[in-house]
């Protein structure tokens, strides 16, 4: 019977075992999806609880926290985002098509506008308090109310998402 030499084995990684773990690695991060890939325009929302998920794969729920980007909006206004007080306009007779999210059609005092602009800056952290679906304004949306240190608002979470207006927070 013939005896197999174990001092010819060689204990380096042969290249061919190199290059399958890097394939295997890349293969893994390519899986993973960054928040850029969960927010789409075609992303369709459903409140289960107190969770918004998004076929995406994208998760809102309450205690969640965001963070404010800059404002889309003419004149540093955001187009996504309203103080708490703000009351959106209903729309009885379908949309408004002055507006292209019911959101934007909304009555609020001037002082409240510019109070939202003074404190919300971008990078401000806010708390998801409450998700709901009132069907005030056409088209449909989900309102999420937020906090900060010092106020309330309420936005369309879809829109301040495309819009980039609220980022998840990493």
């Amino acid at each position: 019977m013939k005896q197999l030499n174990y001092h010819h084995m060689s204990k380096k990684p042969s290249k061919w075992n190199i290059l399958v773990a890097i394939l295997l690695f890349s293969l893994s991060l390519f899986g993973q999806k960054s928040s850029d890939a969960l927010i789409t325009f075609n992303m369709s929302p459903d409140l289960i609880g107190d969770t918004l998920f998004f076929s995406t794969g994208l998760k809102i729920f309450i205690g969640q926290k965001l963070i404010t980007g800059n404002p889309a909006g003419d004149a540093g206004q955001f187009r996504s985002i309203v103080s708490k007080k703000a009351a959106i306009v209903p729309s009885i007779w379908g949309q408004d098509m002055r507006y292209e999210h019911a959101i934007e059609n909304y009555v609020d005092s001037k002082k409240n506008k510019e109070k939202v602009k003074k404190y919300l800056i971008p990078g401000t952290l806010l708390t998801v308090t409450k998700i709901s679906y009132p069907k005030t304004g056409k088209p449909y949306f989900y309102l999420v109310s937020l906090s900060s240190d010092t106020d309330g608002y309420n936005c369309d979470i879809k829109f301040a998402l495309l819009l980039k207006e609220l980022m998840l927070e990493n």
